[in-house]
């Protein structure tokens, strides 16, 4: 190996250490189970923190340990059990330092690095690799599109950031009981139920009173879709799809644009901000392509007893 190559070899390595050095200051340990605590990222400098729902055992007694070796009482502020995210606010913190967030989204390839914060008073850790896929989340029950990085997920990672050779973050990442291995909720998702806990105090969810199920397209069917769809087999008295018109047999194919491939895909379109918004649903009715206009409610809370 020349000496050139072994240069460059050294100032990626210090590139990496940097990045991690980064990330680690908007890193925080998240106490919330019995076991093992977990990890967590400081999301602005009013002592916001985003960690995994599942790593929140307990919704009092909370604490997060502080890149400053500190450790201070949080409370929960809400939870989007589908997408494994709870949401904790700091008072009092100090000076909290906020993460850098990645401005685009990741791509298969992207070298990557899961880092966390899992003991108070401990310095961050990392693990180095590349992403290997972006898509919808087919694990568990997470309608959330997930990334996927060969990365090592070491014990007290979940809740904490993967992050760009940069030491922007891409990413929470969970490594959840619903799932098989670690994987990464994205920007997005984040920001979007932090979004909604900030403005409503809860995660809202759209609801349309639809039961579906995913089939193949008919044959002949007036449409450039490759398939499947979602078939309405059943409609509740009153809902927002039997208001709009649809009928069980229609098969849906796009809700806003968004095409319905599974079920997890209609979860992930009907996002709290599209509640009391008409939004374009795209179906076939009889073997024709036709289109309704449908305004989500908010999803009923479930009937107990």
């Amino acid at each position: 190996m020349s000496e050139s190559q072994v240069s460059n070899i050294v100032a990626f390595s210090d590139d990496l250490d940097a990045a991690v050095e980064r990330a680690g200051a908007a890193t925080v340990t998240v106490d919330a189970r019995r076991r093992q605590a977990a990890s967590g990222i400081v999301w602005d400098n009013a002592g916001l923190i985003v960690t995994a729902s599942h790593v929140v055992e307990r919704e009092d007694a909370i604490q997060v340990g502080l890149p400053d070796g500190t450790s201070v009482p949080a409370t929960l502020l809400g939870r989007d059990l589908s997408r494994d995210l709870a949401l904790l606010r700091v008072e009092n913190a100090g000076s909290l330092t906020a993460a850098s967030r990645r401005a685009v989204p990741l791509r298969v390839g992207h070298l990557v690095l899961a880092v966390g914060r899992p003991r108070v008073g401990s310095g961050s850790i990392a693990s180095f690799g590349s992403v290997v896929s972006v898509g919808r989340g087919r694990r568990g029950s997470s309608p959330a599109a997930l990334i996927t990085a060969e990365v090592t997920m070491l014990p007290g990672f979940s809740g904490g950031p993967l992050i760009d050779a940069a030491g922007d973050v891409a990413g929470l990442n969970t490594s959840g009981p619903a799932r098989s291995g670690g994987v990464t909720i994205p920007i997005a998702q984040i920001e979007r139920v932090a979004a909604e806990v900030q403005a409503h105090g809860r995660v809202r969810h759209g609801w349309l009173g639809v039961t579906l199920q995913s089939v193949a397209l008919p044959e002949g069917a007036a449409t450039d879709e490759a398939g499947p769809g979602l078939l309405v087999v059943g409609l509740a008295a009153g809902s927002p799809a039997a208001s709009a018109g649809l009928i069980v047999g229609d098969i849906l194919l796009a809700l806003d644009d968004q095409d319905l491939v599974d079920v997890a895909d209609l979860q992930q379109t009907l996002t709290g901000d599209r509640i009391g918004n008409a939004v374009p649903v795209r179906l076939l009715r009889g073997g024709e392509q036709t289109e309704l206009s449908v305004t989500p409610i908010e999803r009923p809370e479930p009937q107990r007893g």
